[in-house]
């Protein structure tokens, strides 16, 4: 539920960022497809693979932890402690290449003329997708 409500209020933010931005003339919005684009970086599966596991290990580890416990609190604190373990893995294994995507798209609504990039879910109407030149530009990544 607070999850729910905190994504509620800030795709608000964002939708009224984004209509503030469109309004400026000179601002030119172009789009990506995130899900294409991970999916081509020479890196995503092997990584996406490596984290299933460690999530998973984890998981057991904590489920395991967790059976043995008979307090209730420590059995919530093993399972906290697991769920922040796997957030911080996948932020250490995912970020070199959230890096490199970011640059792909830089460079590529630079070549555009785009100023904003958004999630493409977010545009509705117009725009300038630039999901295949990010898609190129990211398989090109050794």
């Amino acid at each position: 539920m607070k999850k729910i409500l905190i994504f509620s209020v800030m795709t608000l933010i964002f939708l009224n960022t984004l209509a503030v931005a469109a309004r400026a003339a000179s601002d030119k919005i172009g789009f990506i497809d995130t899900q294409r684009i991970l999916a081509a970086h020479p890196k995503y599966d092997e990584s996406r693979k490596y984290l299933d596991d460690f999530i998973s290990k984890k998981s057991d580890e904590a489920r395991t932890a967790a059976d043995k416990e008979p307090d209730v609190n420590k059995r919530m604190v093993i399972i906290e402690e697991a769920r922040q373990a796997s957030g911080l893995e996948e932020m250490r294994v995912m970020n070199p290449i959230t890096v490199d995507i970011n640059k792909v798209i830089e460079t590529a609504a630079k070549a555009k003329g785009v100023t904003i990039v958004v999630e493409k879910v977010y545009i509705f109407f117009g725009g300038v997708d630039l999901t295949d030149d990010v898609v190129k530009g990211v398989r090109a990544l050794k």
